[in-house]
């Protein structure tokens, strides 16, 4: 099998052409996916999001643009690579469109499919830098994962060239909001705090099955607020979550250290049981 395979508008091995909104706006979403088996993990929650960015950036039939491309996603892999394992990438751009911002017209949305086999070994607890570079508000667009990733790029780079794995970013005014791959949690005894996705943040998949079913299952509590400066000085618990790795335990953030890592560890098996990391 090669090391990654990639199709686009369906076709493998297609190249995107320059005139692409994607390439030369940022015009569009995506999701990454975990494929078990040729299975994606927690498959409505990634359409939900999906079809949330697709609204809020107005492009046409968003319903059935995002479950058609989930689907044609799906029997693409099957068909050229069977039931293999691995991230998946699915990237929906405005499509091919004139010089200048004005919506091209007919507008000919186009996918970008990106397959990288292999799951992720199973990750110590991480270390995290505090990133001088913090999220943009806009509440327009807060929770969509959008293609511009520039805050997030810049976060990761300057964290690990100082010798930290992932770096915590904040809003304007300094309150942690997320880490610049994941969602955060902190856990204070049997209550779980993480952000709210209302100003700024992408609101990740496995955050919401954390806050919808995960949680409650182990027998904790979701609280959907800002991170005080007593809940990181109090909690028992950090921890990060995205669709790749599962949860993350987090070793500490900066000078602040954590040493129980039993919900991140409990999480992660509830989901992704078969693969937990």
């Amino acid at each position: 099998m090669p090391a990654e395979t990639f199709w686009v508008d369906g076709e493998i091995g297609a190249l995107v052409p320059p005139d692409d909104r994607g390439l030369a706006l940022a015009d569009g979403v995506f999701e990454t996916l975990r494929v078990a088996e040729g299975v994606i993990s927690w498959r409505e929650y990634h359409e939900a999001r999906l079809l949330q960015g697709l609204r809020v950036l107005s492009f046409s039939n968003p319903q059935d643009l995002a479950s058609g491309l989930l689907l044609q996603t799906e029997q693409q892999l099957a068909a050229d690579l069977g039931a293999v394992s691995g991230t998946l990438r699915l990237t929906v751009t405005r499509g091919s469109g004139p010089r200048g911002y004005g919506l091209p017209i007919p507008e000919q949305p186009r996918s970008v499919v990106r397959f990288s086999p292999g799951l992720p070994d199973r990750l110590p607890p991480a270390r995290l830098a505090i990133s001088p570079i913090a999220w943009a508000e806009q509440p327009v667009l807060a929770g969509c994962k959008l293609l511009a990733r520039t805050e997030q790029v810049l976060a990761m780079t300057g964290a690990r060239a100082s010798g930290f794995d992932e770096a915590i970013m904040c809003d304007p005014e300094g309150a942690w909001l997320s880490t610049a791959s994941g969602n955060l949690f902190l856990r204070l005894g049997s209550v779980l705090v993480t952000p709210p996705i209302t100003a700024a943040g992408i609101a990740g998949t496995r955050r919401q099955v954390i806050i919808e079913q995960c949680a409650a299952a182990l027998g904790y509590r979701v609280e959907v607020r800002a991170i005080t400066l007593a809940d990181q000085q109090r909690a028992d618990e950090a921890m990060f979550c995205n669709s790749v790795i599962g949860v993350r335990g987090i070793e500490s953030v900066e000078d602040r250290s954590f040493i129980c890592f039993e919900a991140a560890e409990a999480l992660n098996h509830q989901l992704h049981p078969a693969t937990a990391v």
